[in-house]
Protein backbone atom coordinates (compact mmCIF):
# COMPACT_ATOMS: atom_id res chain seq x y z
CA UNK A 1 0.00 0.00 0.00
CA UNK A 2 1.61 3.33 -1.15
CA UNK A 3 1.63 6.35 1.06
CA UNK A 4 -0.60 9.23 -0.12
CA UNK A 5 1.18 12.10 -1.81
CA UNK A 6 0.91 15.58 -0.33
CA UNK A 7 0.79 18.83 -2.31
CA UNK A 8 3.16 21.33 -0.76
CA UNK A 9 5.19 20.97 2.39
CA UNK A 10 3.97 18.81 5.22
CA UNK A 11 2.67 20.86 8.10
CA UNK A 12 4.42 20.54 11.40
CA UNK A 13 1.20 20.50 13.40
CA UNK A 14 1.25 17.87 16.17
CA UNK A 15 -0.72 14.73 15.61
CA UNK A 16 -3.91 14.61 17.69
CA UNK A 17 -3.76 11.96 20.42
CA UNK A 18 -6.97 9.90 20.56
CA UNK A 19 -8.87 10.35 23.79
CA UNK A 20 -8.94 7.44 26.18
CA UNK A 21 -12.23 5.60 26.22
CA UNK A 22 -14.48 6.58 29.07
CA UNK A 23 -14.85 4.05 31.83
CA UNK A 24 -18.34 2.56 31.60
CA UNK A 25 -20.57 2.96 34.59
CA UNK A 26 -20.98 -0.08 36.85
CA UNK A 27 -23.87 -2.23 35.68
CA UNK A 28 -27.09 -2.10 37.62
CA UNK A 29 -28.11 -5.43 39.14
CA UNK A 30 -30.76 -6.66 41.54
CA UNK A 31 -28.26 -8.57 43.72
CA UNK A 32 -24.58 -9.42 44.04
CA UNK A 33 -24.68 -12.64 41.94
CA UNK A 34 -26.28 -10.76 39.04
CA UNK A 35 -23.65 -8.03 39.44
CA UNK A 36 -20.79 -10.54 39.28
CA UNK A 37 -22.21 -12.07 36.13
CA UNK A 38 -22.43 -8.65 34.49
CA UNK A 39 -18.86 -7.84 35.53
CA UNK A 40 -17.70 -11.17 34.12
CA UNK A 41 -19.10 -10.25 30.72
CA UNK A 42 -17.18 -6.97 30.88
CA UNK A 43 -14.01 -8.75 32.10
CA UNK A 44 -13.91 -6.29 34.96
CA UNK A 45 -10.77 -5.98 37.08
CA UNK A 46 -11.23 -4.40 40.49
CA UNK A 47 -13.28 -5.08 43.60
CA UNK A 48 -16.87 -5.25 44.82
CA UNK A 49 -17.34 -4.15 48.42
CA UNK A 50 -20.47 -5.59 50.03
CA UNK A 51 -21.93 -3.69 52.98
CA UNK A 52 -23.73 -6.11 55.26
CA UNK A 53 -23.09 -7.93 58.53
CA UNK A 54 -20.22 -8.71 58.38
CA UNK A 55 -19.79 -7.82 54.69
CA UNK A 56 -16.56 -8.11 52.75
CA UNK A 57 -14.69 -7.49 49.51
CA UNK A 58 -14.78 -9.60 46.35
CA UNK A 59 -11.67 -9.22 44.19
CA UNK A 60 -12.02 -9.71 40.44
CA UNK A 61 -9.42 -10.09 37.69
CA UNK A 62 -10.83 -10.03 34.16
CA UNK A 63 -14.22 -10.93 35.61
CA UNK A 64 -12.96 -13.98 37.53
CA UNK A 65 -13.10 -14.09 41.33
CA UNK A 66 -9.53 -14.14 42.62
CA UNK A 67 -10.24 -13.71 46.35
CA UNK A 68 -13.05 -13.03 48.83
CA UNK A 69 -12.06 -11.24 52.02
CA UNK A 70 -14.62 -11.04 54.82
CA UNK A 71 -14.51 -10.97 58.63
CA UNK A 72 -16.93 -13.89 58.55
CA UNK A 73 -14.38 -16.44 57.31
CA UNK A 74 -10.59 -16.92 57.41
CA UNK A 75 -8.66 -15.61 54.42
CA UNK A 76 -5.88 -17.48 52.63
CA UNK A 77 -3.34 -15.64 54.79
CA UNK A 78 -5.05 -16.81 57.99
CA UNK A 79 -5.33 -20.38 56.73
CA UNK A 80 -1.62 -20.51 55.86
CA UNK A 81 -0.33 -18.91 59.06
CA UNK A 82 -2.70 -20.37 61.67
CA UNK A 83 -2.35 -23.88 60.30
CA UNK A 84 1.44 -23.42 60.25
CA UNK A 85 1.68 -24.39 56.60
CA UNK A 86 3.83 -21.27 56.30
CA UNK A 87 5.90 -19.88 59.16
CA UNK A 88 5.79 -16.25 60.15
CA UNK A 89 9.45 -15.74 59.22
CA UNK A 90 8.87 -17.23 55.78
CA UNK A 91 5.84 -15.00 55.32
CA UNK A 92 7.78 -11.90 56.32
CA UNK A 93 10.59 -12.85 53.93
CA UNK A 94 8.11 -13.15 51.05
CA UNK A 95 6.58 -9.78 51.90
CA UNK A 96 10.03 -8.19 51.82
CA UNK A 97 10.80 -9.75 48.45
CA UNK A 98 7.55 -8.43 46.98
CA UNK A 99 8.00 -4.90 48.32
CA UNK A 100 11.60 -4.67 47.07
CA UNK A 101 10.77 -6.00 43.61
CA UNK A 102 7.81 -3.69 43.03
CA UNK A 103 8.45 -1.15 40.27
CA UNK A 104 8.30 2.49 41.26
CA UNK A 105 5.81 3.31 38.50
CA UNK A 106 3.61 0.27 39.11
CA UNK A 107 -0.14 0.94 38.80
CA UNK A 108 -2.41 0.43 41.80
CA UNK A 109 -3.63 -2.89 40.39
CA UNK A 110 -0.12 -4.33 40.19
CA UNK A 111 -0.33 -7.84 41.57
CA UNK A 112 2.80 -7.98 43.67
CA UNK A 113 2.07 -11.73 43.79
CA UNK A 114 2.88 -12.68 47.34
CA UNK A 115 1.90 -16.24 46.53
CA UNK A 116 4.51 -16.46 43.77
CA UNK A 117 7.13 -15.23 46.24
CA UNK A 118 6.15 -17.94 48.73
CA UNK A 119 6.46 -20.59 46.04
CA UNK A 120 9.76 -19.18 44.74
CA UNK A 121 11.40 -19.34 48.15
CA UNK A 122 10.13 -22.89 48.74
CA UNK A 123 7.73 -22.09 51.58
CA UNK A 124 4.82 -23.89 49.90
CA UNK A 125 4.15 -25.79 46.70
CA UNK A 126 2.25 -24.20 43.84
CA UNK A 127 -0.52 -26.83 43.88
CA UNK A 128 -1.04 -26.54 47.64
CA UNK A 129 -1.12 -22.75 47.46
CA UNK A 130 -3.74 -22.91 44.70
CA UNK A 131 -5.87 -25.27 46.80
CA UNK A 132 -5.69 -23.00 49.85
CA UNK A 133 -6.56 -19.87 47.85
CA UNK A 134 -9.51 -21.62 46.20
CA UNK A 135 -10.77 -22.91 49.55
CA UNK A 136 -10.58 -19.42 51.06
CA UNK A 137 -12.48 -17.90 48.13
CA UNK A 138 -15.28 -20.47 48.31
CA UNK A 139 -15.44 -20.12 52.08
CA UNK A 140 -15.63 -16.33 51.91
CA UNK A 141 -18.47 -16.48 49.39
CA UNK A 142 -20.33 -18.91 51.65
CA UNK A 143 -19.87 -16.58 54.63
CA UNK A 144 -21.23 -13.64 52.63
CA UNK A 145 -24.29 -15.71 51.76
CA UNK A 146 -25.02 -16.34 55.46
CA UNK A 147 -25.17 -12.61 56.21
CA UNK A 148 -28.24 -10.51 55.36
CA UNK A 149 -28.02 -8.78 51.99
CA UNK A 150 -26.90 -5.18 51.81
CA UNK A 151 -25.63 -2.61 49.37
CA UNK A 152 -22.48 -2.88 47.27
CA UNK A 153 -19.95 -0.68 45.53
CA UNK A 154 -17.55 -1.40 42.68
CA UNK A 155 -14.07 0.10 42.34
CA UNK A 156 -11.66 -0.37 39.43
CA UNK A 157 -8.68 1.30 41.12
CA UNK A 158 -8.88 -0.84 44.26
CA UNK A 159 -5.69 -2.65 45.31
CA UNK A 160 -5.74 -6.41 44.72
CA UNK A 161 -5.76 -9.04 47.42
CA UNK A 162 -2.41 -9.69 49.08
CA UNK A 163 -2.58 -13.31 48.02
CA UNK A 164 -4.99 -14.39 45.31
CA UNK A 165 -5.99 -17.29 43.11
CA UNK A 166 -4.97 -16.94 39.50
CA UNK A 167 -6.52 -17.04 36.99
CA UNK A 168 -9.58 -17.11 39.28
CA UNK A 169 -12.98 -18.73 39.66
CA UNK A 170 -15.95 -18.34 37.37
CA UNK A 171 -18.86 -16.64 39.22
CA UNK A 172 -21.24 -19.47 38.22
CA UNK A 173 -18.92 -22.01 39.86
CA UNK A 174 -18.92 -19.91 43.02
CA UNK A 175 -22.72 -19.82 43.12
CA UNK A 176 -23.03 -23.56 42.56
CA UNK A 177 -20.63 -24.41 45.38
CA UNK A 178 -22.34 -22.01 47.78
CA UNK A 179 -25.73 -23.58 47.00
CA UNK A 180 -24.31 -27.08 47.49
CA UNK A 181 -22.86 -26.23 50.89
CA UNK A 182 -26.06 -24.55 52.02
CA UNK A 183 -28.20 -27.51 50.94
CA UNK A 184 -25.90 -30.01 52.68
CA UNK A 185 -25.91 -28.23 56.03
CA UNK A 186 -29.65 -27.62 55.82
CA UNK A 187 -30.30 -31.31 55.25
CA UNK A 188 -27.98 -32.45 58.05
CA UNK A 189 -28.84 -29.85 60.70
CA UNK A 190 -31.02 -26.92 59.67
CA UNK A 191 -30.52 -23.29 58.59
CA UNK A 192 -26.74 -22.71 58.36
CA UNK A 193 -27.12 -19.13 59.58
CA UNK A 194 -28.48 -20.32 62.92
CA UNK A 195 -25.77 -22.97 63.22
CA UNK A 196 -23.08 -20.34 62.60
CA UNK A 197 -24.35 -18.26 65.55
CA UNK A 198 -24.28 -21.08 68.11
CA UNK A 199 -21.59 -20.92 70.80
CA UNK A 200 -20.43 -24.30 72.03
CA UNK A 201 -18.45 -25.98 74.75
CA UNK A 202 -17.50 -29.63 75.30
CA UNK A 203 -20.16 -31.95 76.66
CA UNK A 204 -19.65 -34.36 79.54
CA UNK A 205 -19.10 -37.25 77.14
CA UNK A 206 -16.24 -35.39 75.48
CA UNK A 207 -14.60 -34.72 78.85
CA UNK A 208 -14.66 -38.42 79.70
CA UNK A 209 -11.70 -39.02 77.38
CA UNK A 210 -13.31 -41.23 74.77
CA UNK A 211 -10.42 -42.63 72.70
CA UNK A 212 -12.36 -42.85 69.43
CA UNK A 213 -12.72 -39.07 69.00
CA UNK A 214 -10.76 -37.94 65.89
CA UNK A 215 -7.89 -35.54 66.30
CA UNK A 216 -9.63 -32.70 64.48
CA UNK A 217 -12.61 -33.06 66.83
CA UNK A 218 -10.31 -32.91 69.83
CA UNK A 219 -8.78 -29.70 68.54
CA UNK A 220 -12.22 -28.14 68.21
CA UNK A 221 -13.19 -29.28 71.71
CA UNK A 222 -9.96 -27.86 73.14
CA UNK A 223 -10.67 -24.48 71.52
CA UNK A 224 -14.35 -24.42 72.53
CA UNK A 225 -14.83 -22.14 75.52
CA UNK A 226 -18.57 -21.54 75.42
CA UNK A 227 -17.98 -18.13 73.85
CA UNK A 228 -16.70 -19.09 70.41
CA UNK A 229 -18.77 -19.64 67.31
CA UNK A 230 -17.77 -21.65 64.25
CA UNK A 231 -16.25 -18.52 62.76
CA UNK A 232 -14.13 -17.96 65.87
CA UNK A 233 -12.98 -21.58 65.84
CA UNK A 234 -12.01 -21.28 62.18
CA UNK A 235 -9.81 -18.27 62.84
CA UNK A 236 -8.26 -19.89 65.92
CA UNK A 237 -7.45 -23.20 64.23
CA UNK A 238 -6.77 -22.06 60.66
CA UNK A 239 -9.74 -23.92 59.18
CA UNK A 240 -12.50 -22.85 56.86
CA UNK A 241 -15.92 -21.86 58.14
CA UNK A 242 -17.75 -24.55 56.20
CA UNK A 243 -15.36 -27.27 57.35
CA UNK A 244 -15.86 -26.29 61.00
CA UNK A 245 -19.64 -26.17 60.60
CA UNK A 246 -19.65 -29.64 59.06
CA UNK A 247 -17.52 -30.98 61.93
CA UNK A 248 -19.86 -29.38 64.48
CA UNK A 249 -22.85 -31.12 62.92
CA UNK A 250 -21.13 -34.50 63.13
CA UNK A 251 -19.89 -33.85 66.66
CA UNK A 252 -23.36 -32.81 67.75
CA UNK A 253 -24.71 -36.12 66.42
CA UNK A 254 -22.22 -37.90 68.70
CA UNK A 255 -23.30 -35.80 71.70
CA UNK A 256 -19.85 -34.25 72.10
CA UNK A 257 -21.07 -30.65 72.25
CA UNK A 258 -23.14 -28.51 74.54
CA UNK A 259 -24.86 -25.54 72.94
CA UNK A 260 -24.87 -22.25 74.74
CA UNK A 261 -27.88 -19.94 74.39
CA UNK A 262 -27.61 -17.55 71.47
CA UNK A 263 -28.52 -14.53 73.62
CA UNK A 264 -27.05 -14.63 77.10
CA UNK A 265 -28.26 -12.46 79.93
CA UNK A 266 -26.01 -9.56 80.92
CA UNK A 267 -23.64 -10.22 83.80
CA UNK A 268 -24.38 -6.93 85.57
CA UNK A 269 -27.43 -4.68 85.69
CA UNK A 270 -27.50 -1.52 83.65
CA UNK A 271 -26.20 1.61 85.36
CA UNK A 272 -27.60 4.03 82.81
CA UNK A 273 -29.61 6.89 84.38
CA UNK A 274 -33.32 6.53 84.14
CA UNK A 275 -35.03 9.36 82.29
CA UNK A 276 -38.61 9.99 83.40
CA UNK A 277 -41.15 10.09 80.64
CA UNK A 278 -43.11 13.22 79.92
CA UNK A 279 -46.44 11.41 80.00
CA UNK A 280 -48.29 11.32 83.37
CA UNK A 281 -48.64 7.95 85.05
CA UNK A 282 -51.94 6.14 84.52
CA UNK A 283 -54.59 6.81 87.11
CA UNK A 284 -55.22 4.08 89.67
CA UNK A 285 -58.45 2.23 89.03
CA UNK A 286 -58.62 0.44 92.36
CA UNK A 287 -58.51 -3.29 93.11
CA UNK A 288 -60.25 -5.71 90.83
CA UNK A 289 -63.46 -7.22 92.22
CA UNK A 290 -63.03 -10.70 93.55
CA UNK A 291 -65.45 -13.53 93.01
CA UNK A 292 -67.33 -14.85 96.00
CA UNK A 293 -67.91 -18.54 96.34
CA UNK A 294 -71.62 -18.98 95.68
CA UNK A 295 -74.09 -21.56 96.88
CA UNK A 296 -75.42 -24.29 94.65
CA UNK A 297 -78.65 -23.22 93.07
CA UNK A 298 -81.52 -25.21 91.81
CA UNK A 299 -79.95 -25.46 88.38
CA UNK A 300 -76.91 -27.25 89.78
CA UNK A 301 -74.33 -24.76 88.47
CA UNK A 302 -72.72 -22.66 91.09
CA UNK A 303 -71.19 -19.23 90.62
CA UNK A 304 -71.61 -15.63 91.52
CA UNK A 305 -74.84 -14.28 90.20
CA UNK A 306 -75.19 -10.69 89.34
CA UNK A 307 -75.97 -8.34 86.55
CA UNK A 308 -74.58 -9.88 83.42
CA UNK A 309 -72.80 -12.61 85.42
CA UNK A 310 -72.74 -16.28 84.57
CA UNK A 311 -71.99 -19.29 86.69
CA UNK A 312 -69.94 -22.35 85.92
CA UNK A 313 -66.59 -21.76 87.62
CA UNK A 314 -67.71 -22.42 91.14
CA UNK A 315 -65.80 -19.35 92.38
CA UNK A 316 -62.34 -20.74 91.38
CA UNK A 317 -59.94 -18.04 90.14
CA UNK A 318 -59.09 -18.18 86.49
CA UNK A 319 -55.48 -18.21 85.22
CA UNK A 320 -55.47 -14.46 84.71
CA UNK A 321 -56.98 -13.81 88.09
CA UNK A 322 -54.60 -16.18 89.84
CA UNK A 323 -51.53 -14.46 88.38
CA UNK A 324 -52.47 -11.04 89.71
CA UNK A 325 -52.08 -10.06 93.35
CA UNK A 326 -54.02 -7.42 95.21
CA UNK A 327 -52.62 -3.92 95.16
CA UNK A 328 -51.90 -3.94 98.89
CA UNK A 329 -51.10 -7.59 99.46
CA UNK A 330 -48.05 -9.73 98.74
CA UNK A 331 -47.81 -11.95 95.66
CA UNK A 332 -50.01 -15.06 95.71
CA UNK A 333 -52.06 -13.60 98.55
CA UNK A 334 -55.23 -14.65 96.71
CA UNK A 335 -54.13 -18.28 97.01
CA UNK A 336 -54.00 -18.11 100.81
CA UNK A 337 -57.38 -16.35 100.92
CA UNK A 338 -58.89 -18.97 98.61
CA UNK A 339 -57.44 -21.78 100.76
CA UNK A 340 -58.88 -20.22 103.90
CA UNK A 341 -62.31 -19.91 102.28
CA UNK A 342 -62.19 -23.49 101.02
CA UNK A 343 -61.13 -24.82 104.41
CA UNK A 344 -63.98 -23.01 106.15
CA UNK A 345 -66.53 -24.33 103.68
CA UNK A 346 -65.24 -27.89 104.03
CA UNK A 347 -65.49 -27.68 107.82
CA UNK A 348 -69.08 -26.42 107.58
CA UNK A 349 -69.99 -29.27 105.21
CA UNK A 350 -68.42 -31.85 107.61
CA UNK A 351 -70.37 -30.38 110.55
CA UNK A 352 -73.64 -30.57 108.62
CA UNK A 353 -73.03 -34.22 107.68
CA UNK A 354 -72.12 -35.23 111.26
CA UNK A 355 -75.17 -33.55 112.76
CA UNK A 356 -78.01 -35.99 113.77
Amino acid sequence: MTAPSHVGPVSAAPTAVPAAPATPAPPSARNVPALLLALRRREFTGSVTVSSAPGGTIHLEHGLVSAVETPGAPTAETLLLKSRRVGEEEWASAETAVSVGRPADAPPAWGGDLGAALVAQGSIGAAELEAVCAAAAFDGAFALFLSPPGSWETAEAAPPARIALRPGIEPERLFEETARRTALLTRLWGPPGELARIRIRPAARADSGEPRIPVRYREILAASTGRRTARDLGFALGRGLFAVLLDLVRMDARHLLHREPAHRAPLAPSVAPRIPTSEPPPAATGPLPRRVRGRHGAGGSGGASGPGGSGGTGGLPTRSEGAAAGPDGPPNAHRAEHTARTGTTDQNEKSEKSAP
